[in-house]
């Protein structure tokens, strides 16, 4: 389905169609809204969010991305920028590379293509983020993204301290995400 056959469908312009279904701020007529969304609804119309991110929009993703899955306090801090995006209907991805290496750039870099609105880099302790990826961090900064690097403060340092990483996690994100605006 394309939002042509979704505005056909709704009997509006596509332009209308477009300015429900992508979260435009200017208004529609609260009848028109509704026919589009049912029409998107029975048609089994979704937003591609490629094609957003090509025209340039930001979107509502924010990209979380750990050097090892495995990491607890790496995993706990993830969840607490999830709990703290979440609220804010952010959609949060988690990823893993490792950060020291060209493999960890070559995600970033990927991840920039996808245009999120932040991009949250968490290294904790001991963790080195290789000169490649913070290069690809630059980069994505220059063209209007925002990357975050998330290390571990005193209290999360030791192992296993769950609750401090998360809570680590989501004051970093409150923060970030108040900047956004």
């Amino acid at each position: 389905m394309t939002l042509e056959d979704v505005a056909r469908w709704a009997g509006v312009s596509q332009s209308t169609a477009s300015r429900v279904l992508n979260g435009s701020t200017r208004r529609v007529l609260p009848e028109n809204e509704s026919r589009v969304r049912a029409a998107a609804a029975r048609l089994g119309y979704v937003v591609d969010l490629r094609a957003q991110a090509t025209a340039g929009r930001p979107s509502n993703a924010v990209m979380v991305v750990v050097d090892s899955l495995r990491d607890p306090v790496a995993m706990q801090i993830a969840a607490g920028v999830h709990a703290q995006a979440d609220l804010h209907c952010y959609a949060v991805s988690v990823t893993a590379a490792r950060l020291d290496s060209e493999r960890g750039a070559d995600l970033v870099r990927m991840l920039r293509g996808q245009r999120p609105r932040v991009i949250f880099v968490v290294a904790p302790r001991g963790i080195a983020i290789a000169r490649c990826v913070r290069r690809e961090l630059a980069l994505y900064r220059a063209h209007g993204g925002l990357p975050v690097v998330i290390g571990d403060d005193e209290a999360v340092a030791a192992r296993g301290d769950a609750d401090a990483a998360f809570a680590r996690g989501e004051e970093v994100t409150a923060q970030t995400l108040a900047a956004l605006g």
